[in-house]
């Protein structure tokens, strides 16, 4: 059995694609990449931050865990606690 509501993936990869994006504070961010620990030299790259984002959703349905809107509602969710995260971490402190 896998929970398949909310998509829990959607959510943390948009926490931090929105954390990063605060971070950058508007500028543009270099491309993202990653490197697979299992397969040698196989390695992801996207050019922006929505891009990984959209990526993480599609391979959800594609893997057959979840449906669109699970994807859908979970992305929402992680820009949420990705937004509050940031507002807390990227306030100066008094």
């Amino acid at each position: 059995m896998h929970p398949e509501y909310p998509c829990a993936h959607c959510i943390l990869s948009a926490t931090v694609g929105t954390i990063l994006k605060a971070d950058a504070n508007g500028e543009p961010l270099p491309e993202l990449s990653t490197t697979s620990y299992m397969l040698e030299g196989v390695t992801r790259r996207w050019k922006t931050v929505d891009e990984f984002m959209q990526e993480v959703a599609n391979g959800r349905i594609y893997d057959g865990v979840h449906f669109r809107n699970s994807t859908e509602v979970g992305t929402a969710m992680g820009r949420q606690v990705g937004e509050l995260a940031a507002k807390k971490l990227f306030t100066p402190a008094p």
